[in-house]
């Protein structure tokens, strides 16, 4: 019972903090920074590079049930990652960090581990996108970038 309500107050003040903006970082509990960093719409990515240790990055679809689960939407913290991506939060899975970790990836900018992996991707960060993004993921393919975890989170 705890746990639903917990989630829901998550969830409710994910959508007040980002309004009607759907291209910032925006933070999904108080622990999170609260540092809002714009991106570039055209390309997708931020502007300063990361520092970091170097990591294998990957993207993947939300709301493919090949690329994920049986419950496609359904994130490994019980979040509804499909409408999350939607509404532009981006999200992460990463297996390395806690959940609800701001990790800050090299050329992207700043996600939110909501999200876990198979555990043979240890090392990895796996970046959510749309459902209608295959090309783009698949163009993204494995790349190495340096990945920082934001000060003050897990």
């Amino acid at each position: 019972m705890k746990k639903t309500i917990l989630r829901a107050f998550v969830v409710a003040a994910v959508f007040l903090w980002m309004g009607s903006r759907i291209d910032v970082t925006a933070p999904i509990t108080p622990r999170v920074s609260s540092e809002i960093m714009t991106v570039n719409n055209q390309a997708g990515f931020a502007e300063n590079p990361t520092p970091g240790p170097v990591r294998e990055v990957t993207a993947y679809n939300v709301g493919v049930r090949g690329q994920t689960s049986d419950k496609p939407c359904l994130g490994a913290t019980g979040e509804n990652l499909c409408r999350l991506v939607a509404r532009g939060l981006k999200i992460c899975a990463a297996n390395f960090v806690d959940p609800e970790t701001i990790l800050n990836i090299e050329g992207y900018g700043e996600c939110v581990v909501l999200d876990r992996m198979n555990r043979r991707f240890a090392h990895r960060v796996d970046i959510a996108m749309r459902r209608d993004e295959v090309d783009k993921a698949i163009e993204f393919g494995i790349q190495r970038r340096h990945v920082e975890i934001k000060p003050g989170h897990p």
